[in-house]
């Protein structure tokens, strides 16, 4: 049998055992987290950087679309105007039948876009050239031209092809 002391001495034991983590463990963790974190961000931001080259390349492919499918419903000239120097692109329609006099197009499709900070058009192929950049016209009663468009960021290439009225997104290497 147990006597009173001994009852009273096992609700203490119980009663004092320490709950929870001490300062030392948390501490650990808290460096094996850190430790990680650092480890996987570099993967982090290469995939975020990626990200935003194909999401800007699908806006210029789907601008281009808008071009052409524009240029064959209101049969007149329309052109996308590629500025290097200002990283940026526009629309513009010509304000006569023969394609001269192109004036910007202002609605959401064809406003100025510029590009992400650290996306840089590469190079411009199959477009015309003129002073403040490049340009491409889609005209209904001429045959439809054929382009492409470089755009990179952190090592990564990516070209948009544009053949007659496709438009298609491809990987480069370096």
């Amino acid at each position: 049998m147990t006597t009173r002391r001994e009852v009273s001495a096992n609700v203490r034991d119980k009663r004092w055992q320490p709950c929870g983590f001490t300062l030392i463990e948390l501490v650990i963790v808290l460096a094996i987290i850190s430790a990680m974190v650092m480890v996987i961000m570099p993967y982090a931001t290469k995939s975020n950087e990626s990200l935003k080259l194909n999401q800007e390349c699908l806006n210029i492919a789907e601008t281009v679309r808008y071009a052409i499918n524009l240029s064959v419903n209101s049969r007149k000239p329309i052109r996308i105007v590629i500025d290097p120097k200002n990283k940026s692109y526009s629309l513009e329609t010509g304000a006569r039948i023969d394609g001269q006099n192109f004036k910007p197009i202002e609605d959401i499709q064809g406003s100025t876009h510029y590009l992400g900070r650290n996306i840089e058009i590469k190079d411009v192929d199959g477009f015309s050239i003129e002073k403040e950049g490049y340009y491409l016209v889609f005209d209904p009663a001429r045959a439809w031209p054929e382009a492409s468009i470089s755009l990179s960021n952190s090592g990564t290439i990516k070209i948009i092809k544009i053949r007659r009225e496709q438009v298609e997104i491809e990987d480069s290497e370096i």
